[in-house]
């Protein structure tokens, strides 16, 4: 009998630690099935999806003053070709080598997806990804035209998720940032 425990036990455990390889390799896998390639690819956040497309905006922004453009140029475009993206994940996106539209934002075809596990501080019901997907909902987050995620903080004591965000086509010199307060509530499937 102690040995038929030992080995329920140490399947047990060993099923555990498979599953919970399984879903951290989820996060870093490809969505398609090609080779992920050397070069560094599209990085942002998924801000929104229409149909096999969404759109990722890169937070990092890019200065053209020097050539008479904007100060602060955030690289954004619609990728067609992404099967289940979830708004608020970052992602890194490579593409098909095609042809791309450049009317912002841009549009191209992805050929391969990487997405990053999203980061669950202690403490929060909610992931990183989850409290940015609510912020984009929300009546002011609707309001924002091509949102550029800035910052995202956990406060832990007052139960909360602040999210800063700025609109990618503001024709303000500041471009005012709006912060968005989620309340860390378990989410319901």
């Amino acid at each position: 009998m102690s040995n038929l425990r030992t080995a329920f036990i140490s399947i047990s455990i060993l099923l555990g630690c498979l599953t919970g390889c399984a879903e951290q390799n989820a996060c870093k896998s490809a969505q398609t099935t090609t080779d992920v390639p050397d070069d560094r690819g599209f990085t942002g956040y998924v801000v929104e999806r229409k149909d096999d497309s969404i759109l990722v905006v890169d937070p990092a922004f890019q200065d053209y003053s020097s050539n008479g453009g904007d100060s602060r140029y955030y690289p954004a475009k619609w990728f067609s070709n992404a099967p289940d993206q979830q708004i608020g994940s970052y992602v890194e996106i490579w593409t098909d080598g095609g042809p791309e539209n450049e009317p912002y934002p841009g549009q191209a075809r992805a050929e391969t997806i990487a997405v990053s596990c999203p980061n669950t501080p202690d403490g929060a019901h909610l992931s990183e990804a989850d409290a940015i997907r609510g912020a984009l909902y929300s009546p002011d987050g609707e309001k924002v035209r091509i949102p550029v995620i800035e910052d995202v903080q956990f406060y832990q004591d007052a139960g909360m998720w602040t999210i800063r965000m700025k609109d990618a086509m503001s024709t303000t010199e500041n471009q005012d940032e709006i912060d968005i307060r989620v309340e860390d509530v378990e989410s319901v499937e």
